[in-house]
């Protein structure tokens, strides 16, 4: 992953997601699959990558699924 173009608050959001996946166990990659939503997808929104209203739904979904408050 490039990190050339992406911030700082934006990569520790990402690791906050993944590290509360991995406190219940899981994923980000798995939760997406059950779901069917590519985790590259998931991946560009959380990082700011892809934005609008689905990327930010999508994100709060997420953050909600993982545990994390922002």
């Amino acid at each position: 992953m490039s990190s050339a173009n992406i911030s700082d608050k934006s990569l520790e959001r990402q690791r906050r997601i993944r590290a509360g996946f991995a406190l219940k166990g899981t994923s980000l990659h798995a939760w997406c699959k059950v779901r069917g939503i590519k985790h590259q997808n998931a991946r560009k929104a959380i990082v700011g990558e892809w934005t609008g209203p689905k990327a930010s739904a999508l994100v709060t979904e997420i953050l909600q699924a993982a545990g994390v408050d922002e």
